[in-house]
């Protein structure tokens, strides 16, 4: 049935109107055979049907920062209702990264070095967990801090694997992930090609090109994990995501072992950037320091030598004189321009984001959107964030009663939130925090992921209901006995014991100064946790924490269970404020982020 509905001017926000017996709603994308005309020839009425005139409500702009944040103050989300989706990710997306992770990292060990009265005092890995905690409970970038660590942990370098206790592998590396999380892909991927932590966790630094009489080959990691985890996956793919079949109904394998061993041709030939000879190592010092912050340089006696054939029948001519830099731009080149490059990545994206679970038509979209920006640049990151975050599957209001939308919160960014939620802080504005603790308790935390596959794979399938609807939930493969036991412990000791940091000195029996411990800033909470308030409390909680899908009963069951503490003191509301807190962070309606 075609419906005409006429709106003054001022009817910009939304519409929900009951028409027909079946109680269609309209507004909000809701517009299928919907006409709005207005009285003001100034205004646009179609945004109120289309939801781009839409001011989101509190529980939408909270929402928002769960797929885009580590976490929001209740001040944030107002800002967000005020300014609505699009100005808000756009005014993110134009704040520029506060300071270098580099930086940050010498910055800790000069202050060894100082603390130690020596000059040739070594590193620590804490500079890193310490420089990265620094950045993000000051820096106000926090769409960019959340994209950084969804490439994070797509394009894989970990701790746990090498490095020599070497912090400025991490710290460097992690720079360009901040730099390119809104710039191309392209330059992404070539950055991490060149940069040594990524050449010495995937072995392809000091690899030397064949030589038969020494039975040596030139080393594949790299040139495997390049295709399978960084670019076109295993197999090939629609725009949408979905599986390319032949004609036996099979998958299409997007590359093969030959395809391997030639690639691997192509990554020979690069050392580190300070040394003159392939296999020279330094051990410590500045210029341990300065190998992991200088790109790797080409050394062409080296490269294997030789023409090389890549995907889809690309040909590398064989280059006289050789040119090892050369041949990497073409490998590059083919691996980008290949077509499951958007619905693979953007794929990856969505779920690191948004949804396990996205149908092909959101994959499509944002497939689209990496393909061509709209000018027609491909590989466009603030593009396809922008189209990840604003598209209507992730901003949909029906998004809610789908069981199959949403995805579990990672255990590391529950911790996150509850820091930022809260306005963890210190005197000094100065933070430590080596999350050794949290690693232990809850399995994760930034590049320490087991292997190259990340913390979890995203085609994870639980047992049970999930795999049973032929469903993913990859966050789950992290969960068990322990890690689900170890978060809830955790809960426990970061706001019912309020210890929110794993504070160390930086040197030998340096103290922590207490103007760099951390405490949570709760006194509005308090404010507001006597027995006639407790209500606003838990719908504040249930705002921030959860935005807003808490139901009635849950928050019922919470009250109750605070008012069993008694009121009589500051000290007693704030430790009804942290049990609250805790109460709400152990829930399924926040552990399940819809």
């Amino acid at each position: 049935m075609h419906q005409r509905l006429y709106s003054c001017g001022a009817c910009l926000l939304f519409l929900f109107s009951i028409v027909q017996a079946q109680g269609d709603i309209i507004g909000m994308g809701h517009a299928d055979g919907i006409v709005i005309t207005s009285s003001d020839a100034d205004s646009h009425p179609s945004e109120t049907l289309d939801r781009s005139g839409f001011l989101p409500n509190h529980s939408a702009a909270a929402k928002l920062t769960a797929q885009t944040t580590f976490g929001a103050t209740l001040s944030t989300i107002e800002e967000i209702s005020e300014m609505g989706f699009e100005d808000w990710v756009d005014n993110q997306m134009s704040i520029p990264i506060g300071t270098s992770l580099k930086d940050e990292v010498t910055i800790y060990h000069n202050f060894r070095k100082a603390g130690e009265n020596d000059s040739d005092a070594g590193t620590s890995m804490t500079f890193w967990d310490y420089s990265w905690w620094q950045y993000h409970m000051t820096q106000p970038d926090f769409l960019r801090q959340r994209v950084a660590f969804a490439l994070s942990e797509i394009i894989v370098i970990s701790r746990n694997s090498g490095f020599g206790n070497n912090p400025y592998a991490f710290g460097d590396f992690y720079d360009i992930l901040l730099k390119h999380a809104f710039g191309n892909y392209r330059d992404l991927l070539q950055e991490v090609t060149y940069h040594p932590a990524m050449g010495e966790y995937l072995t392809y630094i000091n690899n030397p090109k064949t030589d038969i009489s020494e039975n040596r080959f030139p080393d594949e990691n790299y040139a495997r994990e390049v295709m399978q985890l960084f670019t076109i996956g295993l197999f090939e793919l629609n725009p949408d995501g979905t599986r390319k079949l032949d004609g036996s109904g099979e998958p299409i394998p997007t590359y093969d072992n030959l395809d391997i061993s030639e690639f691997s041709k192509i990554f020979t030939g690069l050392m580190w950037g300070d040394r003159q000879l392939i296999r020279n190592q330094f051990f410590r010092g500045d210029q341990d320091r300065m190998s992991y912050t200088i790109p790797m340089q080409m050394l062409n006696e080296m490269h294997e030598p030789g023409p090389k054939t890549l995907l889809n029948g690309t040909n590398v001519p064989d280059r006289s004189p050789v040119d090892g830099i050369a041949d990497i731009e073409d490998a590059i080149d083919n691996l980008f321009e290949h077509p499951n490059v958007g619905p693979f990545i953007g794929k990856l994206l969505i779920q690191r984001l948004v949804t396990s679970n996205p149908s092909p038509d959101y994959v499509s979209r944002v497939s689209a959107t990496f393909d061509d920006n709209g000018s027609g640049v491909r590989g466009d990151m603030q593009a396809v964030v922008k189209a990840i975050i604003l598209d209507k599957e992730a901003r949909s209001c029906d998004a809610v009663e789908d069981s199959s939308f949403g995805m579990l919160r990672e255990p590391f960014i529950r911790y996150v939130q509850l820091c930022n939620a809260f306005n963890l802080s210190t005197e000094s504005g100065k933070y430590r925090n080596a999350m050794d603790d949290i690693n232990e308790l809850i399995n994760q935390k930034p590049f320490s992921s087991p292997s190259v596959f990340n913390f979890f794979q995203p085609d994870h399938q639980p047992i049970g209901e999930i795999a049973d609807q032929d469903l993913v939930a990859p966050e789950f493969q992290i969960i068990n006995s322990q890690s689900l036991v170890g978060y809830l412990n955790g809960l426990n000791d970061w706001i019912i014991r309020d210890q929110p940091a794993d504070e160390w000195g930086l040197y030998n029996d340096e103290e922590v100064p207490d103007n760099e411990k951390a405490f949570f800033q709760l006194d509005d909470e308090i404010n507001i946790a006597t027995d006639d308030r407790l209500h606003e409390l838990v719908d504040r909680l249930n705002l921030v924490l959860a935005h807003g899908r808490l139901t009635e009963r849950t928050e019922d069951i919470i009250i109750n269970a605070v008012k069993e503490f008694a009121s009589e003191d500051r000290d007693d509301l704030d430790r009804r404020v942290r049990v609250a807190i805790y109460l709400v962070m152990s829930t399924p309606e926040f552990l399940i982020n819809r």
